[in-house]
């Protein structure tokens, strides 16, 4: 019956060239993938050096942090250094001004 319609010839030709086309889009699939594996290692390798970016720019950032924070207890160490003596010379007159009081009677009687 399918000698009626196509001979065997034929039909050896087409499955011939059935294979071929399909061979030649499992290639281009081949194809397809490895290249889409190239770009996603690509893409790998620049995330990775973006986050070693990254990395960098916190480790700086930290270090300065640590600088501003050292600077910041050495200035608040001066600070109440000025803020004791300060208190200490008001302590000083205020207990000075008592005594000269107290010696202001039995002085200048």
């Amino acid at each position: 019956m399918a000698d009626e319609f196509v001979r065997k010839e034929h039909f050896d030709e087409y499955v011939l060239r059935m294979d071929e086309r399909f061979l030649g889009i499992e290639k281009r699939m081949e194809q397809g993938f490895a290249h889409a594996e190239k770009a996603r290692e690509q893409n790998l390798i620049h995330v990775n050096q973006r986050f070693d970016d990254l990395n960098r720019r916190f480790d700086g950032l930290e270090r300065r942090m640590e600088e501003g924070f050292s600077e910041l207890r050495a200035d608040m160490r001066q600070m109440r250094n000025w803020l004791v003596w300060l208190f200490g010379l008001v302590v000083f007159g205020f207990i000075g001004s008592i005594v000269l009081i107290l010696l202001r009677g039995l002085v200048f009687k």
